[in-house]
């Protein structure tokens, strides 16, 4: 059974001298490693997670466009295939949901989530209208505009025009919900990342115009292309997701951070 975490800094033998040789314990005592896909939304949410918290983070790639997610030795990993998943240490964690929790705790800084109730239910109700009313359209979208170029297939255009037509209503709900703020529940949370993910892969999939026509979102995502981190690192997220070229070439870019 082959190793999946085998990749970055810490399968690096000399790794270990750079994260915890002096004994302290640190938020950096170990470099994440993230497995995933760049195309997968799931995997862009927790890059961003990631550079948001200042968490260091070496990506390794899971072609879920050949299957891999469904092979024997990475549902040793995840047993249901959920994408992606996460080491820090001998610690493994899967899922979208699952590791931005956990890298959210380990990180640096202020908290993501809200303290106040209602403003914390409003993220998690932003943040699951993405999941349930966005993801699947957006999904289809990369499948048939991205994925099946890719495999040498046709994009089925009817799927396409379905997949955006099912969109229509959970953008037009999210834009009347940015007017007159800077990010969807006015501070920067999580829903801000949810979304964040969702409309990049339109962008790259060549349906930009989706959100280009509402006004308020595009100013919000033009705002999120400039967000520094959220924990007061030099970084801007955005800059660290993957273009269209490099879903193709299927290349993530690592999260490092140098100015602790």
């Amino acid at each position: 059974m082959s190793d999946l975490f085998e990749f970055g800094r810490a399968a690096d033998p000399t790794a270990s001298s750079q994260y915890g040789a002096s004994g302290d314990m640190k938020k950096t005592q170990y470099v994440l490693q993230l497995l995933g896909f760049p195309g997968d939304a799931g995997t862009l949410k927790c890059l961003v997670t990631a550079v948001e918290v200042g968490m260091e983070t070496d990506c390794g790639i899971l072609d879920i466009t050949a299957g891999a997610h469904e092979a024997g030795d990475y549902l040793q990993v995840s047993p249901l295939g959920l994408v992606p998943a996460l080491k820090e240490a001998d610690y493994i964690v899967t899922g979208e949901l699952g590791i931005m929790s956990y890298i959210e705790a380990r990180g640096l800084g202020k908290r993501l989530p809200p303290k106040n109730a209602g403003q914390l239910a409003a993220q998690n109700y932003w943040g699951d209208l993405a999941c349930s009313e966005a993801k699947p359209h957006v999904e289809t979208i990369v499948q048939q505009r991205i994925y099946a170029p890719m495999q040498g297939k046709d994009p089925d255009g009817a799927a396409v025009d379905q997949a955006r037509a099912g969109l229509s209503a959970v953008l037009e709900a999210l834009d009347g919900q940015l007017t007159g703020k800077e990010f969807i529940i006015g501070d920067y949370s999580f829903a801000d990342i949810h979304w964040t993910a969702y409309v990049h892969l339109l962008h790259e999939a060549g349906e930009g115009d989706l959100v280009d026509s509402r006004a308020n979102i595009k100013a919000w995502f033009d705002r999120i292309r400039a967000h520094k981190s959220y924990c007061g690192q030099n970084i801007v997220a955005y800059d660290l997701l993957p273009k269209l070229e490099d879903i193709k070439n299927k290349q993530l870019r690592s999260v490092e951070v140098s100015d602790y």
